[in-house]
């Protein structure tokens, strides 16, 4: 709740009142007084008038589907209801700005309902972000009839779209993983398989006589032996960092950080999914969960519950999330393929980071 005093129209309203009680002082009669008495009780009934109407006043909103997807327009409605006593004349409507885009509702719309009257308003609506965040109406204000203070109120009924990221394919440009491990299958840099493969080298001291190429050797006159070839990693593992922001304090910039990261997120767990790569997801629901993507639905199940399942529950958790990523980034993995990726970092530094 937010009383705004306009000073230039309340420094009139204190010289009408001055002169209303100049004017009652020389004159008096009933007359002058009944003018200064309407003077000031102004401002003490309008006070009592729009309180009345901001209880009075009830306030629904949807969206024609339970979940959206960034950058689908679909239909958004809402009814606004005077369930008072008194008419509301000239109440203003404010949305979230910045966040969606409602093409036939404007932001500062005035409406004026009567007793007991009941009114619609439908609107197609665009999501900008991914994520779980308030859309639609944010607050309403109402104005004495002088315009001397505005009273805003923020609804009690808002309307918390859940907002799935578009499906791209940024995270396979970002990682680049076909440059960066050889193959979709994610070598390891220290392990081999137990049968030769097709690479050849120079016979060394302690070689085994089962790896000698005794062809190759022939031809070459000199002893060649095939090299094992590198392992395939076991698994792939997201470690998902998201950030730690009460919902009070996510604002546009927020909600930015929060798009491109969840994007991220479903783009890299899309591209190993179509290398054939098993993918192990770990992020805060609450408490840190994981889930592993190792085919279309297991994707589809994970995307449809990842826009509104980011947050930590307790302190607790926040600290056993950072106490993971402190602990990646100093081991080191043989078997596994980790992918640290950060929802808050600097702009200097990159949003991800790969162990192992």
């Amino acid at each position: 709740m937010i009383i705004t005093i306009h000073k230039s129209r309340l420094l009139i309203y204190i010289l009408v009142v001055m002169l209303g009680l100049v004017f009652a002082s020389f004159y008096g009669g009933p007359v002058s007084f009944a003018f200064l008495y309407a003077i000031l009780l102004l401002i003490p009934v309008s006070g009592l008038y729009i309180f009345v109407n901001s209880i009075s006043l009830r306030i629904f909103q949807e969206v024609e589907v339970h979940k959206l997807t960034k950058g689908e327009e679909h239909r958004f409605s809402a009814i606004i209801e005077n369930e008072g006593f008194l008419p509301i004349h000239r109440m203003r409507l404010y949305l979230y700005e910045g966040r969606c885009d409602l093409y036939e509702i404007e932001n500062g719309q005035e409406i004026s309902l009567g007793i007991h009257e009941r009114r619609g308003l439908d609107s197609g609506i665009s999501c900008r972000f991914a994520g779980a965040y308030c859309v639609g109406i944010e607050k309403v204000s109402f104005d004495d009839p002088f315009c001397i203070f505005t009273f805003e109120k923020e609804i009690p009924y808002s309307f918390r779209a859940v907002v799935r990221p578009q499906i791209t394919d940024i995270a396979r440009k970002a990682l680049d993983l076909e440059n960066l491990h050889n193959s979709t299958g994610l070598k390891s840099a220290l392990l081999y398989e137990d049968s030769p493969g097709s690479d050849l080298r120079a016979y060394q001291r302690g070689d085994s006589l089962s790896s000698i190429n005794w062809k190759v050797s022939a031809r070459l006159s000199e002893l060649m032996v095939r090299v094992p070839d590198r392992m395939e990693k076991r698994s792939v593992t997201i470690l998902m960092q998201a950030s730690n922001v009460p919902e009070r304090l996510q604002d546009t910039e927020f909600l930015k950080k929060r798009d491109f990261f969840l994007e991220f997120v479903v783009s890299a767990a899309w591209s190993f999914g179509q290398q054939k790569v098993p993918v192990r997801l770990i992020y805060p629901a609450g408490k840190v969960s994981q889930f592993t993507v190792d085919s279309y639905d297991s994707f589809m199940d994970f995307y449809n519950i990842v826009a509104d399942s980011i947050f930590y529950r307790s302190e607790q958790d926040l600290e056993e999330m950072e106490k993971m990523v402190a602990d990646i980034r100093s081991r080191a993995y043989d078997n596994d393929t980790w992918i640290l990726v950060r929802e808050d970092y600097q702009p200097s530094e990159s949003n991800f980071l790969i162990c192992g």
